[in-house]
């Protein structure tokens, strides 16, 4: 049976949000987390601090991480050991400027890049410009953001998803695709441009892709399932690699209907999946699967109850 067993606030500083934090435990005992902040979750001052947690219970803000005012918006930090005490940090930035980061009436997103830092001494510092990842796309036709967690395979193969849509200046439907890139050499550089999840109607879109690596070594991804055109959700969809992420299978609906939907492989061969749900009752949920298409529901635990709130 699932339960809740802790719970804590990792930071709350009035008069500014505090969006998509990451918490990643190192060797010595110690964690390290990440998130960016700001006026909004996609406001032009959004840029990425640092906390440190000694006691698995308290986290103190250590400082910024990437540049402030230099055009961009960084967002999304997600951090990983590489080996010892180096850490390299993942995230996207988003050009700044008077139009919203989405526009309705166009459909266009302002121009993302994905970008990573690096620490060599357990993020206590870390690099001082983004190292830019390219992607073998045509920038008039697409854009792309990172969706998804990095992984570091057995092989040293590194995957990092992302996922399109397009940009300004762009009057066409946008071929909005789950994708992922590959490193060969521990992140220095990338390509291998690998479609996970497609719809060639254009009808289903693939977002927020949600992956992780199962106990027997096959790539598990969930992915926020949403109709083109209209305000619907459909059931949360899956897709596996057998392959570290060469091929994938079809998508394929789980019995979840939420947003987004993070799963994490358990060490008795089942999967749990954490989703919000924007549903009534909206909440934050957990439930656990033995097949990865079935969660079981009936026994899920709600970990947050959004109340009275509009949004979560």
């Amino acid at each position: 049976m699932l339960r809740i067993v802790d719970q804590g606030c990792i930071s709350h500083t009035p008069g500014r949000g505090a969006y998509m934090p990451w918490i990643t435990p190192l060797a010595d005992g110690t964690s390290i987390a990440c998130q960016h902040v700001g006026d909004e979750l996609g406001s032009d001052d959004n840029h990425m601090v640092v906390l440190s947690c000694t006691d698995g219970r308290t986290f103190t803000e250590r400082g910024t991480v990437g540049p402030r005012d230099d055009g961009h918006a960084y967002r999304a930090p997600q951090i990983s050991v590489v080996d010892g005490q180096r850490l390299v940090l993942v995230c996207s930035r988003f050009e700044t400027g008077a139009e919203a980061l989405f526009n309705p009436e166009t459909e266009a997103l302002r121009r993302p890049e994905m970008c990573l830092f690096w620490s060599d001494d357990n993020g206590a510092t870390w690099s001082r410009k983004p190292q830019l990842v390219s992607v073998d796309l045509p920038a008039e036709r697409y854009t792309w953001n990172s969706a998804g967690q990095l992984l570091q395979l057995p092989s040293g193969r590194w995957m990092w998803p992302l996922e399109t849509w397009k940009p300004e200046g762009y009057d066409g439907p946008p071929d909005q695709r789950a994708w992922a890139v590959f490193s060969s050499d521990a992140g220095a550089s990338w390509g291998d441009l690998t479609v996970v999840a497609n719809d060639p109607d254009g009808t289903v879109l693939y977002w927020d892709q949600m992956n992780c690596q199962l106990m027997d070594g096959r790539i598990y991804t969930t992915i926020w399932t949403h109709l083109y055109g209209t305000s619907d959700d459909i059931e949360n969809h899956w897709v596996v690699s057998e392959d570290e992420g060469h091929t994938w299978s079809t998508p394929r609906p789980t019995n979840l209907r939420g947003q987004v939907c993070t799963p994490m492989p358990l060490a008795d061969g089942r999967v749990a999946a954490i989703y919000n749900d924007r549903h009534d009752p909206q909440g934050v949920r957990v439930a656990v699967s033995e097949d990865l298409s079935n969660f079981d529901i009936e026994h899920q635990l709600t970990l947050f109850d959004a109340g009275a709130e509009a949004t979560l």
